[in-house]
């Protein structure tokens, strides 16, 4: 395809066959590339591919008049080749391309809008053919910013949609939101953000009241802050005054906090204690559900930031973020599978390459938009010093011609070019690009409306359309493609739980239990990587290692913590005087790993490996669990996974048949060790028993059990009783 052309030369030599793999020529690209390749490689045979699986013939041909406007400079044109690529799945024709034509944009947004209801409305028809869900319509903008009346259309009109383009997740109003949060934070005059972080809708707070409170602070030349504070001179709302006393406690709280927690951590402090966070977790539509999901995005970004930065300050993060929005560097607003969302798709024609869509709407198309006005290199290259083949016609207007033809060839069945004379404040009306003439004929279209729409957009058309639609349409699926022993026990425990943690990956402050057992099995790994070296298996080595590796986060005060201390001391004593064999050597340690059931990997940790001659003996450390009777442990599915992971690495010290492995809980609160084994029949039930949950979990509403557990979860503020 003319995909080629747009295309960096990579080439690659193997049995004599050479294949061409590009990208886009201002990243390097040239025809010169090839050229020179056949001049020195005279043998070289050309193989042309001209059969086209994704397009109708109507659209190829259309693509094929457009780009024929790059001669002489094309590698068909260089090469004597015909490349008039023709339709395998539609060779006979197609829909026609349809233009659409509108006077503003405002307008031509909301005729795509409308078309796209009509094409889902039709799909629902019995007598149609094509059946279109919104998944299968993108919407190619030439830049990013271009999108925006896309955007408020769709949502005008009831349509679900996702932007895949850079740079959105944090320009997302509900992280908008939380980052005006973070701003006030380390910055109290910020009065833009602190105006912003007052009129979360989830507060209420009357506009009368804001606006009055803006007015008294740009009277008295005072920060938005600072007016909040003086609320009981001001006549506003008595309800007013007292969530603005709310929300400046939480900040004042918040505050002292800054240089003792993490920028994610102070962000859900703030949702939990402003009591967002019950909505977050209760999303009664597909948009909240939505915001929800694109919050536990944000979280996990600041997670990675956290990691990756030893500053992970609030000011630290907030120019980050300044930096990253600025440069369009921000992240998806959905990192997820978005082929699994049922959402029209808004993309850049850069973005496109590569993709497929049943239905394509290619926008703006006008002079200045699409082609983009030429931009010239700041140090210019003289002609005499380019050593490839220079093109004879318009260089920047042949590459524009090339992307376009890239937006069209996205197509599988239909193709839209839309239209509008007037962009923005712009007064000048604008000219039809050039491509739609080229690609449709001169005279298929003309600049005089086909019939008088000129009427400007009613303010009834801003009034969101009462769409009829099935709630699975809108609901983002929860697929589950990686479990761990951990995740399948926390959705039996409490599915609410499982959401909160797994699939809204809330944070949560760490708790002793979690620290203790931590360190244990830190220390265990520290001991014995020590032994291994050929260190002497001492209570003095042991001690060092627990005392290297303690972490002291989550006990209620130091006499809590001493006390814990004190209790590891013990186990780890105990451990080595009745234990310990300093003939084994453990062949692995603290070993993550992943199998694959079918679609489903399956995966987790194992604290310890030791080989005795043929048998394998998998020991997993507990600490704070009450022991397995022989019964439970000959069902317990995470020794089941343990046998899974024996059976099926294929590198030492695994790949054993299952009559040569055992498996062993090792207990050291009570102290005692439990020992079971598992056999091939028993390994099946396990892989059928995990493909159930699998099921269970793709397919739950995630309520709350209620179950005694309720009272010590670390989530127990969003267990609500009335809902079990």
């Amino acid at each position: 395809t003319y995909d080629l052309e747009i295309e960096k030369t990579h080439n690659f030599i193997a049995d004599g066959v050479v294949v061409h793999n590009s990208i886009y020529k201002f990243r390097g690209a040239a025809i010169s590339n090839i050229m020179y390749f056949k001049k020195d490689y005279k043998k070289v045979k050309t193989v042309i591919l001209t059969q086209n699986y994704r397009s109708t013939q109507t659209i190829l041909d259309s693509a094929y008049k457009l780009i024929r406007h790059n001669a002489p400079d094309t590698l068909e044109d260089k090469l004597g080749i015909d490349k008039n690529l023709i339709s395998v799945r539609n060779p006979k024709g197609g829909d026609e391309v349809v233009f659409i034509h509108e006077d503003r944009v405002e307008n031509e947004a909301d005729e795509v809008a409308k078309e796209i209801a009509n094409l889902i409305a039709d799909s629902s028809s019995k007598t149609t053919r094509k059946k279109y869900e919104y998944k299968d319509i993108a919407i190619l903008v030439r830049a990013n910013n271009h999108s925006e009346p896309f955007l408020r259309a769709l949502s005008r009109h009831g349509i679900p949609h996702q932007f895949l383009g850079p740079g959105r997740l944090f320009r997302q109003p509900e992280i908008v939101d939380l980052i005006s949060y973070l701003k006030v934070l380390y910055d109290f005059e910020d009065s833009v953000s602190m105006y912003r972080l007052l009129s979360i809708d989830y507060f209420n707070l009357a506009v009368r009241d804001l606006i009055t409170i803006s007015n008294y602070a740009r009277r008295k030349n005072l920060s938005i802050f600072k007016a909040a504070e003086d609320t009981d001179n001001l006549f506003v709302r008595d309800e007013t005054k007292k969530k603005i006393k709310k929300i400046l406690g939480i900040i004042e709280k918040h505050q002292k906090l800054i240089k003792k927690e993490t920028t994610g951590q102070l962000l859900y402090y703030f949702l939990e204690d402003t009591g967002l966070i019950q909505k977050l977790l209760s999303p009664d539509t597909p948009e909240a559900e939505r915001k929800a999901l694109n919050i536990s995005k944000f979280f996990d970004k600041l997670k990675t930031y956290e990691v990756e930065h030893e500053d992970a300050s609030v000011n630290a993060v907030c120019d980050w973020i300044d930096l990253a929005s600025e440069l369009g560097e921000s992240p998806l607003a959905a990192d997820t599978d978005w082929t699994d969302i049922n959402a029209v798709n808004i993309l850049t024609a850069h973005s496109a390459k590569g993709l497929e869509f049943p239905v394509v709407f290619l926008v703006n198309l006008v002079s200045q938009r699409f082609p983009t006005i030429e931009r010239r290199e700041q140090i210019p290259i003289p002609d005499e010093l380019i050593k490839e083949v220079l093109p004879m016609g318009d260089y920047h207007l042949e590459e524009e011609r090339r992307l376009f033809y890239v937006g069209m060839t996205r197509a599988k069945d239909k193709l839209f070019f839309t239209a509008a004379d007037y962009y923005g404040e712009g007064k000048r009306e604008k000219k039809l690009s050039p491509f739609i003439f080229e690609a449709l004929g001169e005279g298929t279209v003309g600049s005089e409306y086909m019939e008088d729409k000129s009427e400007q957009l009613s303010f009834l058309d801003y009034a969101a359309e009462k769409v009829q639609l099935p709630t699975t349409e809108h609901k983002l699926p929860i697929h589950i493609d990686y479990l761990s022993y951990s995740q399948i026990e926390t959705f039996r425990t409490c599915p609410l739980h499982f959401k909160l943690k797994y699939i809204y990956k809330l944070p949560t402050p760490p708790t002793s239990s979690q620290s203790f057992g931590n360190t244990f099995h830190i220390t265990m790994k520290t001991f014995y990587e020590k032994f291994n070296q050929g260190q002497k298996p001492t209570l003095g080595l042991i001690y060092k290692a627990l005392e290297e590796n303690w972490i002291n986060e989550g006990y209620i005060d130091k006499s809590h913590e001493k006390g814990s201390y004190n209790k590891a001391k013990r186990f780890l004593r105990f451990y080595l005087e009745n234990y310990f064999d300093p003939k084994i050597k453990p062949a692995v340690l603290e070993q993550p790993f992943t199998i694959r059931l079918n679609s489903l990997r399956v995966g987790g940790k194992i604290d310890r490996v030791d080989v005795h001659g043929d048998v394998l003996e998998i020991i997993d450390y507990k600490t704070g669990a009450k022991p397995l009777t022989q019964k439970e442990a000959e069902r317990d599915l995470q020794l089941s996974i343990y046998g899974l992971a024996a059976t099926s690495i294929p590198e030492y010290p695994f790949d054993r048949k299952p009559e040569k492995v055992k498996l062993s809980l090792m207990y050291f609160d009570t102290p005692q060790i439990v020992t079971t084994t598992r056999m091939g029949k028993d390994l099946e039930e396990a892989k059928k028993a995990i493909e159930n949950y699998k099921r269970q979990i793709e397919e739950s509403d995630f309520k709350c059990l209620g179950n005694m557990l309720c009272e010590t979860c670390e989530y127990k503020l969003f267990c609500r009783a009335e809902d079990k």
